[in-house]
């Protein structure tokens, strides 16, 4: 293309020919060219003396130039310039564009330097906080131990539930905090939809609201009964929504509606959309009032807020949590006439036939599991972990190895198809190890001969893939083949622990599980008491003046190297982020305790590492629980089912139950005196229900007897004074299980 210097001299944009030699002469400049230029001189001037250093290939690969402050775009073009081969470039000025592109950077890198601020904070202040409740928590517990008078024992329950509520809080914040920095993860394994749902109605049943209130559940025909989902994390939207419903209702209803009529979110292929909705018939809502929710620390009204409580993080956590599970959350409100609140979320179907499956109790169980398939890993744990289990994940035969070397654990599940290795050879190791563990091969393969050879050696045969239900199964067999472990050499435990109160408390907590422990406040100290040899495990704060947790450690394992030495070393922590994420695997250390520590806590890991004799435990278990029955008291496992945990608001629960259900036991036992069969069925049936609810099945078994016995017309007077004892042991038994949190 041919240009004239007249032409070129319209263009809006400053633009100069440069001839297309090795030489980069200018040939021509307009005057907006000029107006930028170091110099008026322009003909027969170099590129690079115009614009300061400048080539035409740079110009080819620059997005960006800088003159005389100004940020301008190249644009480069070949031309026929009389009669000259040359090359046009036009400068377009991007300076305000490059600016506010850079303004924008600066802000997003100081929005993410904030939430990491944010994070560190909330870590810092968890630490803070947890660190004295360890002591709070720890008194209370050995208070409790000394069976106070009834008054002491309820100042005690109520100082516990005021702790407990401060710690929910305090995990309220450290959720918002992950969800603001996109760290919070959703598990993804099977969600009973009905049985969730039943559970979070019978959980709130038992809290005070007004008695003019009626609960109800509208679940529709064509709901899957089992989806892939978080069951913790639906749960706590659903309680939160209930729980607000509850608070602001007098009279009326509050609803759990669960349906398939979406209206926001789509369903995946080959799978299903659900909305589940809570409405009630309270005061309702303005639509001034509604735009303030789902915003951190924001309530309604601050009338409101002084009314009723609460921190103002349920909601937006709740909305934070759906749009996690890439669904949307809102609410629909009247003024008089009261509000639904509602979410909905894409999911999947696991199963469409009813069904009813106990999970086994894994509580305290630590699992060792060497699988090496991402997605077949990460179910393994979300489906241990959900039934109590405490899980290592490996994903090589050496770093399997290397981790039962390491530390004890109960069961090891191994994979048959490992990068480095046959899952068959690992257990065989694995046996001259760790001889008293518990083993599961969990495999694809349906081989005869690899089920005989695992048999032979007293291991646990699973295909793959097993239901959530079978894996615990699995873990819960090997894990009954497994004895006590012992630590070699000296069994004396040191702890390193720089609060005095703190001190003070774990030493009281031990002396009741009748193990010996020296004290020391700092790093040095451990160091040096550790290298006397009377110590065969070390228990250590993380932050200690001198030296801390983590240069202990890294000092004893620099010793170790080259040795067949280790040292039980275990991380006494404040810091939640260290133990939900494991990092102290990654520092050396070999297991995790946080802060507030119980004694359940305490004697499920010295039982692990064989410091706890297993006579001793079971003597104090026996002192805790006196009750000789195949059934507990309460069903730890049936809580995590119906009531979505086994957590102190769960045994609050139940404790209102028991006093609900004092009138009923009275009825009972009169109706009984009356022989008046047909109550003594109907009280029974009722008594039934709501003690399986409330999860307890000795009281629910006793009382379907009393009722067979009464509808078939058959003796059921022998089940009542059995139906009284079973009623009065739940409230001991309350509170022993408040000791294992």
């Amino acid at each position: 293309m041919t240009y004239k210097p007249d032409l070129l001299d319209k263009i809006p944009l400053p633009c100069l020919i440069i001839t297309k030699d090795k030489s980069e002469s200018c040939l021509y400049a307009n005057d907006l060219f000029l107006e930028i230029a170091v110099s008026n001189a322009i003909k027969d001037q170099k590129l690079g003396q115009l614009i300061s250093g400048l080539t035409i290939g740079q110009c080819k690969t620059k997005s960006q130039i800088e003159i005389n402050g100004q940020i301008y775009k190249p644009t480069l073009q070949d031309i026929d310039y009389t009669g000259k081969k040359a090359t046009l470039i036009f400068l377009s000025n991007v300076t305000e564009l490059a600016q506010s592109t850079s303004k924008f950077k600066e802000a997003a890198n100081e929005a993410e330097a904030m939430i990491e601020l944010k994070s560190n904070f909330l870590a810092t202040m968890s630490h803070e906080i947890r660190t004295p409740m360890q002591s709070v928590f720890g008194l209370l517990e050995l208070i409790a131990e000394e069976k106070p008078q009834q008054s002491i024992m309820d100042m005690v329950t109520t100082a516990r539930e005021s702790a407990s509520g401060l710690l929910e809080i305090l995990d309220d914040i450290l959720d918002l905090a992950k969800l603001d920095a996109d760290k919070m993860e959703i598990d993804d394994f099977e969600v009973p939809v009905r049985l969730m749902a039943r559970g979070t109605l019978e959980a709130l049943s038992v809290k005070k609201h007004g008695p003019n209130v009626a609960m109800i559940d509208e679940i529709s025909e064509d709901v899957p009964f089992v989806i892939k989902g978080d069951p913790k994390r639906l749960r706590q939207i659903l309680m939160n929504f209930m729980s607000n419903a509850l608070k602001f209702t007098k009279k009326g209803h509050v609803k759990l509606r669960i349906h398939t009529n979406v209206e926001h979110v789509d369903a995946p292929k080959d799978g299903v959309a659900l909305r589940f909705e809570v409405e009630d018939t309270g005061m309702g809502m303005s639509e001034e009032v509604r735009s303030k929710l789902f915003q951190p620390f924001v309530q309604a009204d601050s009338s409101t807020a002084r009314k009723f409580g609460g921190t103002g993080l349920g909601l937006s956590i709740c909305k934070k949590l759906v749009e996690v599970m890439n669904g949307v959350i809102g609410v629909d409100s009247t003024p008089g006439k009261g509000s639904t609140f509602w979410f909905e979320i894409p999911t999947y179907i696991v199963g469409t036939d009813q069904t009813s499956v106990e999970l086994p109790n894994l509580d305290g169980i630590a699992v060792l599991s060497v699988e090496d398939h991402p997605q077949g890993g990460k179910e393994i744990v979300n489906s241990l972990r959900s039934m109590g289990a405490e899980v290592t994940l490996v994903t090589t035969y050496k770093e399997g190895l290397a981790m039962a070397k390491r530390r004890p654990f109960d069961v090891a599940v191994i994979d048959q198809g490992l990068p480095d290795g046959l899952g068959i050879d690992l257990l065989k190791e694995l046996s001259e190890i760790r001889p008293f563990m518990g083993q599961v091969m969990y495999t694809v393969r349906d081989d005869y001969g690899l089920q005989h050879a695992c048999k032979a050696m007293g291991a646990t045969y699973l295909v793959k893939p097993a239901s959530r239900a079978g894996l615990g199964e699995a873990v819960e067999a090997a894990s009954s083949h497994a004895s006590k472990h012992i630590v070699d050499g000296p069994q004396r435990l040191l702890i390193a622990e720089d609060t005095l109160s703190v001190q003070d408390v774990l030493r009281r907590q031990l002396e009741l599980l009748g193990v010996e422990a020296d004290f020391v406040e700092d790093g040095a100290e451990a160091l040096k008491a550790m290298a006397t040899g009377k110590y065969g495990i070390l228990m250590t704060d993380l932050h200690m003046p001198a030296v801390d947790g983590y240069e202990v450690v890294k000092t004893i394992r620099d010793k170790e190297k080259g040795t067949d030495l280790h040292t039980p070393i275990i991380v006494l922590t404040a810091d939640v982020q260290m133990a939900q994420r494991q990092a102290y695997l990654v520092e050396g250390f070999d297991e995790c305790l946080l802060k507030p520590v119980s004694l359940g806590q305490f004697r499920r890991l010295l039982m692990r590492w064989g410091i706890l004799s297993e006579e001793k435990n079971i003597e104090a278990l026996e002192e805790e629980n006196p009750t000789s029955t195949n059934k507990p008291i309460i069903d730890t496992v049936a809580m995590k089912n119906q009531l979505g945990a086994f957590d102190l608001d769960s045994l609050n629960m139940i404790r209102m139950f028991v006093e609900m259900t004092k009138p009923v036991i009275e009825k009972l036992i009169t109706a009984n005196e009356a022989k008046d069969t047909h109550q003594v069925g109907e009280i029974a049936h009722s008594l039934k229900g709501s003690a399986r609810s409330a999860c307890c099945m000795i009281l629910g078994d006793l009382a379907s007897d009393a009722q067979d016995a009464a509808e078939h017309n058959r003796a059921y007077d022998k089940f009542i004074p059995q139906i009284e004892k079973a009623f009065a042991d739940i409230p001991a038994e309350i509170e022993r299980l408040k000791k294992t949190l």
